[in-house]
């Protein structure tokens, strides 16, 4: 978990900020608010947060001020700044200050989260790099080279972060290159590759477990006792392999599981409001997805696009309404969604294979 500290002089941003994201999600928890730059540092001192989320434009000590004292007293601080002002000037103060991002008031939740993102992403390699070297020194006493030593964590880094990806041949090729890195470097003792190896799939078993069945990421959390039993690196690297496709296989089974639950969701909702102005947008929102990962989906799942599919789903409804000859062909179109009776008649022509006053005589 995460330490991270919002500074804004306006209370209603803060409490935004606060509300925009399940920061427990991401590993972060807020532990400290200031309304000034003056007040921040007394309070970054206090708690020495991992994470600073400041305003540029306050009172008593602006965010740059702020920045630049905390940086000198906290180098390693992660700091996000935003603002409501587009000034260069700012922005190139943002950078000189090693700032992660600088971001425009006002922001959505999916750009906040993606910067956010980052920032975890570096803490956690940050993290993991010093947690290598610190187990790896109780038995190497320094002889680890200095290159060496971050080029595998940089590689085990990559590897859990194709791990649940549905990448199974890009996350083998590289569990591979992990160890022909590591005979390189004339590093293939046990004791090193149990260490590594062990970090390994229990970050592995981390990421997978928010996809996967918790009685699947036991198993395998259980079966890393077996390194003790290995008799060689090639042994370590069969049993790394397997234990990560046994996990890939499981939260693939799921992943496709849960996809097959939103389009579903998305089909019932089309069916339920064909009538309406929908949009991919409206919908992408009903089932929390970005529209455009959501139309690679509902291809992907259906072998339509969603566009198809809405206008199946009227038309089908229209051939219904066109049997009942009270109902007048404008009535028709604009009871499954068309305002304009000339664009409903060519798409029906195009799909249906005649007009809907064709269609109709037939019917009848």
């Amino acid at each position: 978990m995460y330490t991270m500290m919002l500074v804004d002089d306006d209370y209603i941003s803060r409490e935004g900020l606060r509300d925009l994201i399940d920061w427990d999600s991401l590993g972060i928890e807020i532990t400290g608010e200031a309304e000034d730059g003056a007040e921040a540092l007394l309070v970054a001192r206090d708690l020495r947060p991992n994470i600073v989320i400041t305003d540029v434009v306050m009172p008593v000590m602006d965010g740059i001020q702020f920045v630049d004292k905390l940086k000198h007293e906290q180098p390693a601080v992660m700091v996000i700044m935003i603002s409501a002002h587009q000034d260069i000037q700012y922005v190139k103060a943002s950078i000189k200050l090693d700032a992660i991002d600088y971001i425009l008031k006002p922001f959505n939740r999916e750009e906040l989260k993606q910067v956010v993102a980052k920032v975890v992403a570096k803490l956690d390699k940050e993290r993991a790099e010093k947690q290598l070297k610190d187990d790896v020194s109780q038995y190497y006493s320094g002889s680890i080279s200095s290159t060496g030593l971050p080029v595998i964590v940089d590689s085990i880094e990559k590897i859990v972060g194709l791990c649940s990806t549905g990448q199974t041949d890009a996350l083998t090729t590289e569990v591979q290159q992990l160890f022909i890195t590591i005979r390189q470097l004339k590093m293939e003792s046990m004791l090193f590759l149990t260490t590594i190896c062990s970090e390994l799939l229990i970050k592995a078993i981390r990421k997978a477990s928010v996809l996967v069945d918790s009685a699947i990421a036991q198993e395998v959390k259980e079966s890393l006792h077996q390194f003790r039993t290995m008799q060689s690196p090639q042994q370590i690297e069969l049993f790394v392999l397997e234990k990560l496709i046994y996990l890939e296989m499981a939260s693939n089974e799921l992943r496709n599981s849960k996809s097959r639950r939103i389009i579903r969701d998305v089909e019932g909702i089309i069916h339920k409001i064909y009538y309406q102005n929908l949009t991919i947008g409206q919908l992408a929102a009903e089932v929390f997805m970005s529209p455009g990962h959501l139309q690679t989906l509902f291809k992907k799942e259906t072998g339509h696009t969603i566009n198809d599919y809405i206008t199946h789903v009227r038309l089908k409804k229209a051939q219904e309404l066109l049997k009942d000859a009270s109902i007048k062909i404008y009535e028709v179109a604009n009871q499954v969604g068309y305002q304009d009776t000339h664009y409903f008649t060519k798409i029906f022509k195009k799909v249906v294979g005649v007009n809907p006053m064709e269609y109709r005589e037939k019917m009848l």
